[in-house]
């Protein structure tokens, strides 16, 4: 968990609805979201920095605001991820089939063949430093996991998750997806638990996982615009609800 000034707990740094992003601070079931510090259209943060995407331009960023590296993509919707340290980050620019990740000093691109995946992109991690995983919705909204091989972008190995479906995000190897009302966690050997969200059914595909820090994601809804922050570590999960942010300049 990140530490902000005078000790005070910070879970992370979160994106909201109007694009402002903003150090989360507190404890669970007692957070407070602070100033905006960047605008944005997408982000991921871990304990150590974090990417954005704002109109097409990637940054890596350290936990301060400092900006380490910028790489103009012009992608309206590229897929980001940082889970760990910066060399974490990677990329996915779907419409020009590229992998970028941060190779330590700088960004680089990777060309990946896609047209075997036979179904959408919907999250990426580097799986080491010579392989990165793409988890693939088909068509039938089963979830493909693939590797592929850097810096060659050569296909290694795909194969079925069993138990998801649709859009996923992994979290400490366990593999979410949206259930009715919240998030369903399976693991590879099968566990698997349910975090409810909402007392009411959510609309399919409503919502959207961002990573705030290394063991944190905030979780928003785009149908009725709630947003939560859930501590999901490799042993723990909990679940706040995530305040809106106060309008600057308002009383």
């Amino acid at each position: 968990m990140l530490q902000a000034q005078l000790g005070v707990p910070q879970p992370g740094i979160a994106r909201f609805a109007d694009g402002s992003v903003r150090a989360v601070r507190g404890i669970p079931a007692n957070l407070m979201v602070h100033s905006a510090i960047a605008s944005a259209d997408l982000v991921s943060f871990s304990d150590t920095g974090g990417l954005s995407s704002a109109k097409g331009l990637i940054r890596l960023l350290r936990i301060d605001g400092k900006v380490l590296g910028e790489y103009q993509s012009d992608e309206p919707r590229p897929l980001l991820n940082i889970e760990s340290t910066l060399q974490s980050a990677a990329v996915w620019l779907p419409s020009k089939h590229l992998l970028v990740h941060w190779d330590g000093k700088a960004f680089a691109a990777t060309l990946v063949d896609d047209s075997s995946f036979g179904g959408s992109v919907t999250f990426v991690r580097l799986a080491a430093d010579s392989q990165a995983e793409f988890f693939v919705s088909l068509a039938d909204s089963a979830v493909a996991r693939i590797s592929v091989a850097l810096p060659s972008g050569r296909l290694v190995s795909s194969e079925i998750q069993p138990g998801v479906h649709g859009n996923v995000f992994e979290q400490h190897a366990w593999i979410l997806s949206q259930n009715a009302r919240g998030l369903h966690a399976e693991t590879a050997n099968g566990t698997r638990e349910d975090i409810p969200l909402s007392q009411q059914p959510l609309p399919a595909g409503d919502l959207t996982i961002e990573r705030m820090s290394t063991d944190w994601l905030h979780v928003s809804s785009r149908s009725t615009g709630a947003s939560w922050a859930v501590y999901f570590s490799a042993e723990k999960r909990s679940v706040s609800l995530l305040p809106p942010p106060v309008r600057e300049g308002a009383n």
